[in-house]
């Protein structure tokens, strides 16, 4: 039940406040005084609504009242009722106290006095919706600031792993190099290094940092290697019916990546064609490309597009279950064959 206090130092008035709100008695919960600081006591133990205070009493006015009701109840919703002998003061008074609305005596139609306190249900409940969806939004602006930050550590933490792995796996591949590219001068090695931390680089894209799915790594090697302006094409057709499961997908397109790369970082001009499609319980991959350096025209020199073919070629042995391969005419073709645990789904 909602409560109303009313706080007026005449009698006559508190009695008539009282009589008209009478067929409301079960509806509302009406408390009437006389002083002030009795208002105030119970306000602090009870929470209130709406506050109906006649303005000029001694002691404490009723602005007084509001101002301290401001801090002790600030949800309160606020009437005044005063007898209007100088309308400017009231409207200087009104200027300066914040009042919901103000009620002049005298007054006889219960009415008068009843519909000013129902806007003031009205906007207390207003204003109480509103402050929880503010308190809500507030919970959930924490929350997700939460989140956020679990989800920063959980990434910052993640590349600093990568960071130490690339960091190692460089290392690796700078103290290792020097037996077969002994003969290769500081540029070829560049190229080498470069080349290495690239298809790594975009190993931990794929294999860290990434959950796509068919279509989305499909546009995203081509926007990748394929420029027919250029004489660089790279073509894909996908003959799967269903979506191929991440576990899977991201080999399949790692594998399509590291020959796009290879022939981009080895020949000026090339032709990749791509064929993904399913056979028994297993995806295979089609790959053919032109390896013929007089036709496309080359980039680097033999011994660096030894080194790299080799490490590709490994790289792809390792990603695959089964590989098959043929050359004729220069003309490569590679049939890759990958399985998920339990058959296609």
């Amino acid at each position: 039940m909602e409560t109303i206090i009313f706080v007026d130092d005449d009698s006559k008035w508190a009695a008539n406040y009282k009589r008209m709100l009478t067929p409301y008695q079960e509806e509302w919960n009406c408390v009437y005084f006389e002083q002030t600081e009795d208002a105030m006591e119970y306000m602090a133990e009870h929470p209130t609504e709406v506050l109906v205070c006649e303005l000029d009493m001694p002691v404490m006015s009723g602005r007084e009242l509001f101002e301290m009701v401001n801090m002790l109840s600030p949800a309160t919703v606020k009437i005044g009722i005063t007898q209007v002998d100088n309308v400017a003061e009231t409207l200087k008074l009104l200027n300066q106290i914040k009042i919901y609305k103000l009620i002049l005596k005298p007054f006889f139609v219960a009415e008068d006095l009843v519909y000013p306190i129902r806007e003031a249900l009205k906007r207390h409940k207003d204003q109480t919706h509103q402050e929880e969806v503010i308190q809500k939004a507030q919970r959930r602006l924490e929350e997700l600031n939460e989140e956020m930050e679990r989800l920063q550590g959980k990434v910052a933490g993640k590349k600093r792993g990568h960071d130490r792995i690339l960091e190692a796996m460089l290392g690796i591949l700078d103290a290792n190099m020097s037996y077969p590219v002994a003969g290769f001068d500081p540029g070829m090695k560049e190229v080498v290094k470069d080349f290495c931390e690239d298809i790594m680089q975009e190993f931990f894209q794929y294999y860290m940092y990434e959950k796509k799915n068919l279509i989305f790594y499909l546009s995203y090697l081509k926007n990748k290697f394929h420029y027919p302006g250029r004489s660089k094409v790279y073509g894909i057709r996908n003959k799967v019916g269903g979506e191929v499961p991440v576990t899977v997908m991201n080999r399949i397109a790692y594998v399509s990546f590291l020959v796009g790369r290879l022939c981009g970082q080895c020949m000026e001009r090339y032709h990749i064609e791509n064929m993904l499609e399913t056979e028994g319980d297993e995806y295979v991959l089609h790959i053919w490309f032109g390896w013929d350096m007089e036709v496309y025209g080359s980039k680097v020199g033999p011994g660096v597009q030894k080194l790299l073919g080799c490490l590709a070629r490994e790289l792809i042995r390792a990603l695959s279950d089964r590989m098959s391969e043929k050359s004729e005419n220069k003309i490569y073709a590679l049939r890759l064959y990958f399985k998920k645990e339990g058959g296609l789904q």
